[in-house]
């Protein structure tokens, strides 16, 4: 994969300590999580994913050099999200059923938000790095999904282990190792606007080259999928990237001829499975009952939260937010919204820590752009912004509890934008120099 952005930045008072050995370990055997993470389907030895075995190591490596886990305060912001969640986890209980059916979902909220969220700020300083290996991870997920619907069906059995659920390729939708044909289809998304963004900026012909076959692939993965709501978040994550530049003429211009390219490939190569994906966008397709069971569970949930609202039902709960029986269809469905999912069971803690997670973020992002830093750094902000407004949609269109291809890359960028010097304290200190230095030679000093 190529290294698509050089950006890196270093803001952080331990930033002397943190180029020993241990940590340079630490960080490769996190971006190589950061490949698996959508190898949903490959557990060896339990029903943990092979990603997680990757960031438990980076995290025992970190141990032994305790000094680069100190994080300075504006770095510790970004994970005020994910601690209000533990928080409201854990004041939950009080409405919990028994804190036997407890004790999973509060693992898992504490692995995501307390040891996954802080390791992927910690390793966010080499943005270039994370994003050439979570490209890479997902582009290879793509290459097994257009095996899996082509000339190697039983692809995904093959290489999977422990598999949580079963391949419903049948059905003519295929999700590679994930554990759903949403999740290939929304990370082959991200992968699609990633490679748009970085299309956009990149000057190497053969980094160009390679990142179009990136988009080409990862977007006919994404149409087999068949989700949906790939091509609204997708949509709305182009549009956020094109606001966020300076030069938005120059770069919707250049998006767009990216986009009619790249549509006009994938329609060639693929026509077919267009085709039949046009149909699942006709509001009149055979998804429309399901679409309405989706709205009637989230009308139910928030119900739900309106009757305990402050505390939730427990996180034991998670699972049961909007579960109730569609009358017309007789379908037994829940609520495919994360957000009201996370104020079900956690409570109002619960619901502003998940917001948290979006928001603090992505207006320090926006205040930095607004800062006008350097082109390559603005560029990489407002990729950072556009998957921020994608990964939102997607987790408003789905139950994405503890996915680690949602959260994790909101951490990278976190940490990245968390890290990133704001561009006029710089120059003011450079002021102050300079003023210090007319002073000292008896120069005049103005404000």
């Amino acid at each position: 994969m190529p290294e698509c952005v050089s950006t890196s930045v270093s803001n952080s008072p331990t930033g002397g300590t943190q180029d020993g050995l241990l940590f340079f370990l630490s960080a490769w055997m996190f971006r190589v999580g950061l490949a698996f993470l959508t190898f949903e389907q490959v557990r060896p030895f339990s029903d943990i994913q092979v990603s997680d075995y990757c960031f438990f190591l980076s995290i025992f490596l970190l141990l032994f050099q305790p000094s680069s886990l100190l994080l300075a305060s504006h770095e510790a912001k970004v994970l005020w999200g994910g601690l209000l969640v533990l928080l409201g986890s854990l004041v939950s209980l009080l409405n919990a059923s028994s804190l036997g059916a407890s004790v999973g979902p509060l693992a898992r909220f504490f692995v995501l938000f307390g040891l996954f969220g802080p390791l992927a700020v910690i390793h966010s300083k080499h943005i270039r790095m994370n994003v050439s290996f979570l490209l890479g991870g997902i582009f290879v997920n793509c290459v097994i999904t257009l095996l899996q619907a082509s000339i190697f069906p039983g692809i995904a059995d093959t290489l999977s282990v422990n598999p949580t659920r079963p391949d419903i390729s049948e059905i003519g939708r295929f999700q590679g190792l994930t554990s759903h044909p949403n999740i290939i289809g929304l990370s082959a998304g991200l992968a699609v606007l990633i490679g748009i963004g970085l299309l956009c900026f990149e000057e190497n012909k053969h980094i160009r080259g390679r990142l179009t076959l990136v988009v080409i692939v990862c977007g006919i993965a994404a149409i087999l999928s068949g989700s949906r709501a790939v091509f609204v978040s997708l949509v709305a994550g182009l549009v956020a990237l094109a606001l966020s530049q300076k030069h938005r003429r120059q770069t919707i211009v250049r998006m767009l001829l990216a986009v009619v390219l790249i549509a006009g490939a994938v329609s060639y190569l693929v026509p077919a499975v267009v085709s039949q994906f046009g149909e699942r966008l006709d509001p009149s397709g055979l998804d429309v009952y399901s679409d309405y069971g989706r709205l009637w569970s989230a009308v139910y949930a928030a119900v739900e939260i309106s009757q305990k609202p402050l505390i939730g039902w427990g996180v034991d709960h998670l699972d049961d937010a909007g579960l109730t029986e569609v009358p017309w269809t007789g379908e037994i469905v829940g609520a495919h919204n994360t957000f009201l999912k996370y104020w079900h069971a956690a409570g109002l803690l619960g619901a502003i820590g998940f917001l948290a997670l979006f928001f603090v973020p992505g207006r320090r992002m926006w205040r930095l752009l607004k800062k006008n830093p350097s082109r390559r750094s603005a560029n990489t902000l407002g990729l950072g912004l556009a998957c921020y407004t994608l990964l939102f949609i997607v987790s408003n269109l789905g139950p994405f509890d503890y996915n680690r291809f949602l959260y994790v890359p909101l951490f990278i960028f976190a940490g990245f934008a968390a890290r990133f010097p704001v561009p006029f304290a710089r120059s003011s200190v450079a002021s102050l120099r300079s003023a210090e230095a007319i002073r000292g030679s008896g120069g005049p000093v103005t404000a």
